[in-house]
């Protein structure tokens, strides 16, 4: 597997794939900020989430050019076949039920052009995620994620590149990194007293510093141009 090192997720994108101009669904979009950089890049962009909280959030929010949002789970996409040039997930694959990983990649190849990709970005061990494991551990998810790509998604494809990389998160303070977890609607299996233990801000300190940031690795699994098989 090739490590990029140092780098951000639409540098690593721009290597592999062609942004400006297509038409592209981002996957479990959240609050949009992966979407939105994409339609920085020049791309015409649907987000898709099935939270109904952040749904509302999205729909309240101020108009970006070029993004659409709807609310809409993965494995029933509301769109006619071969629609997008590209679908993406930035690290929402795993928050997908591993149950519904045999629809939800049919959907994803039902509105996928014979040409497009698919582009999948999913988190891996690093500080980020010593200190998020500590109130929710998502090994397992994370897993069931990367084997569902391996076994169902790409055997699908023409061509496939796999790489590692690693990119600095800053966070304005010991405050501010719990109270964005801490609103997270779609995580519910914690609460923000778990967020805040001390256990949990100790290690924050420890691993942050004082500049508050977090070494945040990721995996990056980019599958270019697909067959039916």
């Amino acid at each position: 597997m090739n490590d990029l090192g140092r780098t951000t997720n639409i540098e690593v994108m721009n290597r592999f794939v062609s942004i400006e101009g297509k038409r592209i669904l981002d996957v479990g979009c959240g609050a949009l900020a992966f979407t939105k950089l994409l339609a920085g890049e020049g791309a015409n962009v649907v987000g898709i989430d099935p939270d109904a909280v952040q749904a509302e959030k999205n729909r309240s929010a101020e108009p970006t050019p070029d993004v659409d949002f709807i609310e809409a789970a993965a494995d029933d996409l509301p769109f006619h076949d071969q629609t997008f040039d590209g679908v993406t997930f930035a690290y929402s694959l795993h928050h997908v039920p591993a149950s519904v990983y045999p629809q939800m990649f049919e959907q994803i190849f039902r509105v996928l052009k014979p040409n497009g990709f698919l582009y999948v970005i999913e988190p891996t061990d690093c500080d980020g995620n010593e200190v998020m494991r500590l109130f929710h551990d998502e090994q397992q998810v994370r897993a069931d994620a990367w084997q569902a790509l391996h076994e169902t998604a790409k055997p699908r494809f023409a061509t496939c590149e796999e790489v590692t990389y690693h990119s600095i998160t800053q966070y304005e303070s010991w405050d501010h990194y719990a109270e964005l977890y801490a609103s997270k609607s779609f995580n519910s299996d914690y609460t923000e007293a778990d967020v805040r233990s001390n256990r949990v801000r100790e290690t924050y300190e420890r691993l942050a510093g004082p500049e508050n940031t977090l070494i945040a690795q990721k995996n990056a699994m980019a599958l270019i141009g697909f067959s039916r098989r």
